[in-house]
């Protein structure tokens, strides 16, 4: 992996843009996603045990990077402002993963009203959506529909603005 980056950043044609382009990050990133992929295949071929905890932790390097989402010491922001309460709901239970978040925990990360934060986790849930459920100890997770949509119509807005 690393070679393969070497060898494209030491041809520096078409690859550099202008000198106000530096491809730095898209490097970094490569390197990590390369790397996360690197580890799971790993998991998946190497693990001798139960194979639902290896599932378990492949699906918690599954991830995508959730960018708007910044960690400050003890403290959890979405730094977009342009979220509804219920996509931050989903943005914070994406963030989350398999761990999911109580409902204590969603109040103190997302800054949106109380009452707010309880109308989307039972819009998520119901019937008709069926995007975040809540599973033992009380804590939310998003269901496959749920990734569907941050997916399909949140993506762009995982993004810093």
């Amino acid at each position: 992996m690393l070679q393969t980056v070497y060898k494209f950043r030491s041809q520096r044609g078409a690859v550099h843009i202008s000198p106000t382009y530096s491809p730095n990050h898209m490097d970094a990133k490569y390197v990590v996603e390369a790397v996360r992929w690197a580890m799971k295949e790993t998991l998946r071929i190497f693990w001798g045990e139960d194979r639902e905890r290896v599932a378990k932790a492949i699906r918690e390097l599954l991830p995508f990077d959730v960018p708007c989402v910044g960690v400050f010491q003890d403290i959890l922001l979405v730094q977009r402002t342009d979220f509804t309460p219920e996509e931050e709901v989903l943005v914070l239970l994406h963030y989350a993963s398999e761990e999911g978040f109580s409902r204590t925990d969603l109040g103190r990360h997302c800054l949106a009203p109380a009452p707010r934060i309880t109308e989307s986790l039972q819009l998520l849930q119901s019937a008709k959506m069926r995007q975040a459920v809540c599973v033992e100890n009380a804590r939310y997770r998003l269901t496959d529909l749920g990734s569907k949509r941050i997916r399909e119509q949140l993506a762009e807005k995982l993004l810093l603005q």
